[in-house]
């Protein structure tokens, strides 16, 4: 479970891969409705957004690091 905080907050976090690469910057977070838990984030990513799950991801001041591959396709 990801302890959410400030969601407003993560808004332009960068998001870094399993590896620290940078996949981009967070735009969204988006809820399972029947558990309030925040399940994907959308990422921009050069003029495109990307949906990325948060299964397994960090949550720090200065970035978000989620569990996939930066080649997300």
């Amino acid at each position: 479970m990801i302890i959410v905080g400030s969601i407003t907050d993560w808004k332009g976090l960068p998001v870094l891969d399993r590896d620290g690469s940078k996949i981009g910057s967070m735009e969204a977070v988006y809820f399972d409705t029947s558990t309030d838990e925040p399940v994907f984030i959308t990422v921009k990513v050069g003029s495109s957004l990307e949906f990325v799950p948060l299964a397994d991801a960090v949550v720090s001041p200065k970035e978000v690091r989620v569990a996939v591959d930066k080649k997300l396709g």
